[in-house]
């Protein structure tokens, strides 16, 4: 019989059976700990990084007050330079980031003051987007109803260091697109107050053509170019010519005292080149004369000259004065009414409109009592 629970005999192998367990490997405990390492060194760089980027964004210590200019132009990588530079920011390739980061800008040109050396880039942030100073400049009022050798006067005299015959070329070379081959620029300067910035290269060139330009803008507003269309109704300016009524703006602008007697008087000057009557505008005279005054002489009156409109029926040959924007309205858009006289009736300037000669004489003397005329 076979005994079952009998040992194996000794030295017998059973590889099959059995696994060896090597100890554990130093390699691995080698890569553990480089891989430990690089994780820390990686937290520390960012941990470095972190605050050497917040002292960029947020310097300590913010120092003495800065005005700095931003050229036009500029971009917000320009910008950053100029802000490192002057020392406002320490980093200009983190403000750019800072900038981008924010959604901020573009910024305006112009002057910033309020600002820091060493400031937090959240502050110059706020600082350029509220704008730069107001633009320092100097005025040059053009009244209405200037005559064009005024007109230069008042560009000199305000601008003294400009040349007088640099600004004669630019008023004999800048042309209007209303204005005829033979004529001047008169009645074509548009009335307004126009400024030089403080730091603009003064040009004599530049100024009259802003001046030009303007008038053309507004009058092309106004339906100039379409003249002839808006007055073909009103008998006395059919077919005159955008320039021609510029002309009749001109004479406008010199007679009406207030507004409300703009219309009326354009009527009165179509009314009576309808009827053939000469216009019999001093204010036409005078600029004959080439000088203002407060009473016209007899002798004044009788001036050979295709100005004086007391003389010469029609148009005459330019305009007489730089219409503003009313006058150019009334000229274009004339009331409704019969007149052929009008009379000053009141120190305002108001005046009274009428059709018979009888009553405009009347109404003359009535003026002469009160010491109007």
């Amino acid at each position: 019989m076979t005994d079952l629970t009998t040992d194996p005999p000794s030295g017998a192998e059973h590889d099959d059976e059995y696994v060896v367990i090597p100890p554990e490997s130093s390699r691995a405990r080698k890569v553990a700990w480089v891989l430990g390492g690089i994780g820390a060194f990686a937290v520390l760089v960012l941990l470095v990084g972190g605050i050497w980027l917040m002292r960029q964004i947020d310097p300590a210590g913010a120092g003495e007050e800065v005005t700095i200019s931003i050229p036009k132009g500029s971009t917000t990588s320009q910008i950053a330079s100029l802000l490192e530079r002057e020392g406002v920011v320490t980093n200009a390739t983190v403000f750019r980031y800072y900038v981008r980061w924010k959604d901020a800008g573009p910024f305006r040109a112009g002057l910033y003051d309020g600002l820091r050396k060493r400031s937090a880039m959240g502050d110059v942030v706020s600082r350029l987007e509220a704008g730069p100073l107001p633009p320092k400049y100097t005025e040059l009022p053009i009244p209405e109803g200037f005559w064009l050798q005024e007109i230069r006067a008042r560009i000199l005299e305000t601008f003294p260091q400009m040349s007088a015959a640099e600004l004669d070329v630019a008023l004999a070379d800048i042309r209007s697109r209303y204005q005829p081959p033979s004529a001047s620029l008169e009645g074509l300067l548009f009335p307004a107050t126009y400024r030089v910035e403080e730091g603009d290269e003064l040009d004599e060139q530049k100024l009259v053509r802003q001046m030009v330009s303007t008038f053309e803008e507004v009058a092309s507003e106004l339906g100039l170019d379409q003249a002839t269309q808006k007055l073909e109704g009103v008998a006395g300016a059919r077919q005159l010519t955008p320039y021609e009524v510029v002309i009749v703006a001109s004479m406008v602008e010199e007679e009406a005292k207030v507004p409300e007697d703009k219309p009326k008087i354009a009527r009165v000057i179509y009314n009576r080149l309808a009827a053939g009557m000469p216009l019999g505008i001093d204010a036409t005279v005078l600029y004959a004369l080439g000088e203002h005054k407060e009473q016209l002489t007899r002798s004044d009156l009788q001036i050979d000259s295709p100005y004086n409109t007391r003389r010469f029926p029609g148009l005459p040959p330019t305009p007489i004065a730089s219409p503003g924007r009313e006058s150019l309205e009334a000229a274009l858009n004339p009331a409704e009414g019969p007149w052929l006289y009008y009379v000053l009736t009141d120190e305002e300037g108001h005046h009274y409109f009428t059709d018979d000669y009888d009553d405009f004489l009347r109404a003359q003397r009535d003026a002469r009592a009160r010491g109007l005329l």
